[in-house]
């Protein structure tokens, strides 16, 4: 893993892309690990560098999708540890919104979510736009962070990187709610209104 990280980073903006694009359905390689590095390198190029990273992992998740699609959720199964196959099914089937956001974001690796919602049949569009949010989150604000504070940023992800991880599931979790609360009252509007 270290020789094909070490390979990456050699390779510069190829090696990110790869990195960025495989890890959504089949590499081990995060590609923080290779965005970081080269964006403190050039940091005049942070922002572009975040925003690769962000396009071509969504391109890369709907490679995952589509194996998720072809192979089925009874071989996804097998492919996938069962620790994180529950969880995403679990949540997933509950809000798959709220579920593909925060696992774009979360620990899970991506390509699990990426085939799960696959094998699920998540709507694509939504599946995307959602991947989308949570993938920039992760890659472009990195990028952002990295242009306007150099390497002060690397100490504010690795100081407050479980701060940052807890306000935004504050905020997801405080979002869910309010979501839930509307559909809710519309459901229970719309039973009123048919009496």
């Amino acid at each position: 893993m270290e020789a094909l990280l070490a390979i990456l980073l050699e390779w510069g903006l190829t090696g990110l892309l790869l990195a960025a694009f495989t890890e959504s359905f089949i590499s081990p390689v995060l590609p923080d690990l290779i965005l970081i590095p080269l964006a403190i390198a050039n940091p005049q190029n942070a922002i572009f560098y975040g925003l690769a990273a962000t396009v071509v992992s969504i391109l890369g998740g709907l490679i995952g999708y589509m194996i998720g699609l072809k192979i089925g959720l009874p071989a996804t199964r097998k492919f996938i540890p069962p620790k994180y196959m529950d969880k995403i099914q679990n949540t997933v089937q509950e809000n798959a919104l709220w579920a593909i956001f925060l696992a774009s974001l979360s620990p899970i690796p991506y390509k699990f979510v990426c085939i799960t919602a696959g094998a699920l049949k998540i709507n694509m569009t939504i599946f995307f736009l959602i991947s989308l949010l949570g993938r920039a989150k992760r890659f472009l604000l990195e990028g952002v962070l990295i242009y306007y504070f150099g390497s002060q940023a690397v100490e504010m992800f690795t100081q407050h990187k479980s701060d940052m991880l807890i306000i935004s599931l504050i905020v997801i979790l405080v979002a869910g709610v309010i979501s839930y609360v509307i559909k809710r009252s519309k459901k229970a509007a719309t039973a009123v209104d048919k009496l």
